[in-house]
């Protein structure tokens, strides 16, 4: 009887890791762009080399200190005071810079504080009498701070909570808002199958001078699994699958997989369906133990389209 249960459970928890991922293709892919809806376009680039490397199929992975900035609920997932600094070459000279820290606080809570900053290229002023330049050159840029705090309801979910302050500015001009996460992470129980859901960049409207805009709110769901071992075993090949439903752009689809050998060598594959310009990402990563220190240094590629260089991400980080 057991025996007829425990393959009942298999069969259902299969059915629903697969099923969640092929729903998601029903919608027309000629659906409607809902293209210029949102500000704060920097909030849409990933931070995470590692995450990069997988599609940013990262919302049911989330067990490093970087799920902050994708489901601030897989905080309660690290069990020390774990640190990342990560660097992205982005497009037209752009770029981004991230870095945050996270430790568990009480018995079953844990805390992170996050730092964006996105940095374009300085261009010189040009006015109508001065359409070759006034010698003055402007800054463009923004900046994100936030903090997260995320709780164990019960041995399989958890919630997460993330606040933000951003700001944007061009020159003197600057906009400013306020924006939360929402989200949850859940151990289905069978092998390490997970199901997470995140609803980001939830906020009141800002306004840049007279003009008002709203925030790229997204909802994420995604299923992660792995195929082969587990965390921490000689071998593990992870497989994850995400749905991605913006305000201000069609449904979009990351899939993605990583596969650890010995926990300590990681290669990484993704790809990302219905985007302007990207697709297909790799990445790699090593874990080094240094003592009582575990050292994350993680790379990540993705193919971009032709009108732009390929993005190059980098992260440092670890747990001491």
């Amino acid at each position: 009887m057991n025996m007829i249960t425990l393959s009942k459970n298999k069969s259902r928890m299969i059915t629903i890791f697969f099923i969640l991922f092929s729903c998601s293709f029903s919608q027309d892919e000629n659906e409607f762009k809902r293209l210029g809806k949102s500000g704060f376009s920097f909030l849409k680039i990933s931070p995470s080399a590692r995450a990069a490397g997988m599609g940013d199929a990262f919302t049911a992975v989330a067990n490093d200190v970087s799920t902050i900035f994708f489901n601030p609920a897989g905080l309660t997932n690290i069990k020390s005071v774990d640190f990342s600094f990560n660097h992205t070459n982005w497009i037209v000279n752009s770029k981004l810079i991230s870095g945050v820290v996270g430790f568990p606080f009480g018995q079953r809570g844990a805390l992170g504080f996050s730092v964006i900053r996105f940095a374009a290229e300085e261009f010189e002023e040009t006015t109508i009498f001065e359409p070759e330049g006034t010698g003055r050159y402007i800054q463009v840029g923004d900046i994100a701070v936030g903090s997260a705090y995320a709780i164990k309801l019960t041995d399989q979910l958890s919630f997460g909570i993330k606040g933000q302050y951003l700001e944007e500015f061009i020159g003197n001009d600057k906009a400013k808002g306020i924006a939360f996460d929402f989200s949850t992470f859940y151990m289905s129980g069978f092998r390490d199958l997970s199901i997470a859901m995140a609803m980001k960049n939830f906020g009141p409207d800002a306004k840049f001078l007279t003009k008002k805009f709203k925030l790229p709110l997204y909802f994420n769901i995604n299923t992660a699994m792995s195929l082969i071992g587990q965390q921490g075993s000689p071998l593990q090949l992870l497989l994850s699958t995400e749905s991605a439903f913006a305000t201000d752009y069609r449904d979009r689809y990351h899939v993605g997989s990583e596969l650890w050998v010995a926990d300590m060598f990681a290669l990484r594959g993704g790809y990302k369906f219905f985007y302007d310009t990207e697709d297909w990402t790799v990445g790699m990563g090593l874990k080094l133990k240094l003592g009582l220190q575990n050292i994350m240094v993680n790379v990540a590629y993705s193919n971009f389209d032709k009108y732009f260089e390929p993005p190059l991400r980098f992260s440092i980080g670890g747990s001491f």
